[in-house]
């Protein structure tokens, strides 16, 4: 096997474009390539460098990681080096990155026929290997080594706590080049701080780290893309977190919050706080609203008792259990008959949480 590695042509692996040229002439669009090289270029140097690539959603994010770990694979073949990538979950997010890592492997003819997978969860070409792990709250990932590349998908998702304890040290004995792939969410995110540290990183030095593209980008190499964007502000505005968020990589707390003040003061109703529900609440009122309980069920103290510490959710009260919340909203009906509205008005008239209460006692 490593007679055949070593006579493959070496001109297609002096860059990663080249490489993914091999998979049926496939070609990154100019904003993929641009984070590739750079991501490529430290590590080959091992220049230990932290990037963080921040894409809208379904704009090749997902396909780009797995173009670099096979070039990676392929062109270290011959050296005992090791990859880590960390999605947030093992199902369905790391089982997605293996099967789309395969596609890849086996559609480019220069890894075709000659990738092994062991374990269950590495992958390997040669003396190079790369292992998929779960970066949940509950996963064991202390012990593994990245020695040539630490990468971390979805980051705005991840615990900071668990990744600066567990998972961060993964790349120390050799200072390995660290990824944080994510799309914005909000201002207090481990995507967040890396995004930060890594532009203060960029005025020192010069060297690009953040990559961070809006859907206005991605349209003018995908126009189809674009298309389906301006059907998404048409639909939910261009203020929306979501749109915000997922389309134009907005973080949507900048604001102080999910909703910005303007949004927030046409949520403020003039109805009273109730304790108890009115007379003829459980029928028409005079308002024609009936009332509605909604209850967000959260975890009971005990039930996480013999789960690993790194389990408990650290920055809330109670011990780390959740709180079972309670709102109670009576349901106008009268905009219904409004065709600008056609939809019910909801009045919160009260709200109620407990933390870390049996859900038998609540549901009595």
């Amino acid at each position: 096997m490593m007679a055949l590695l070593i006579r493959l042509p070496m001109d297609v692996l002096a860059s990663v474009a080249g490489f993914v040229r091999q998979s049926n002439g496939m070609r990154l669009r100019a904003y993929q390539e641009d984070a590739a090289l750079a991501i490529v270029k430290s590590v080959v140097e091992r220049s230990g460098l932290t990037f963080v690539v921040v894409f809208p959603r379904q704009s090749g994010k997902n396909e780009l990681q797995a173009q670099i770990k096979a070039y990676l694979l392929r062109l270290f073949c011959p050296y005992e080096v090791e990859m880590v990538k960390i999605s947030p979950t093992w199902k369905p997010q790391s089982l997605n990155a293996m099967r789309r890592l395969e596609r890849v492997l086996n559609n480019n003819r220069l890894t075709r026929n000659i990738w092994e997978k062991e374990q269950g969860y590495i992958y390997r070409i040669g003396k190079a290997r790369i292992f998929f792990l779960s970066g949940s709250p509950t996963a064991n990932v202390v012990g593994a080594t990245a020695s040539l590349l630490l990468s971390r998908d979805e980051a705005q998702d991840v615990p900071i706590d668990k990744w600066d304890k567990e998972i961060n040290p993964m790349a120390a004995s050799t200072n390995a080049t660290r990824v944080f792939w994510g799309t914005a969410w909000t201002n207090q995110t481990l995507l967040r701080r890396e995004m930060e540290l890594a532009g203060q990183a960029e005025q020192s030095d010069g060297r690009r780290r953040v990559f961070r593209l809006t859907a206005d980008e991605v349209r003018r190499e995908v126009p189809a893309y674009g298309l389906f964007v301006d059907g998404e502000i048409a639909g939910l505005g261009r203020g929306h977190p979501f749109v915000r968020s997922q389309f134009f990589c907005e973080d949507v707390a900048t604001e102080g919050g999910m909703f910005p003040a303007r949004l927030q003061a046409l949520m403020q109703g003039e109805h009273s706080w109730e304790d108890r529900a009115r007379a003829g609440a459980d029928a028409q009122t005079p308002a024609g609203a009936r009332v509605a309980f909604l209850i967000d069920v959260g975890g009971e103290a005990g039930a996480a008792d013999d789960r690993s510490e790194a389990w408990q959710l650290s920055f809330l009260p109670g011990g780390g259990h959740d709180a079972t919340a309670l709102t109670i909203v009576e349901v106008d009906l009268e905009p219904l008959a409004d065709p600008l509205i056609a939809a019910p008005r909801y009045r919160v008239v009260h709200r109620r949480s407990w933390q870390g209460a049996g859900q038998v006692q609540l549901y009595a």
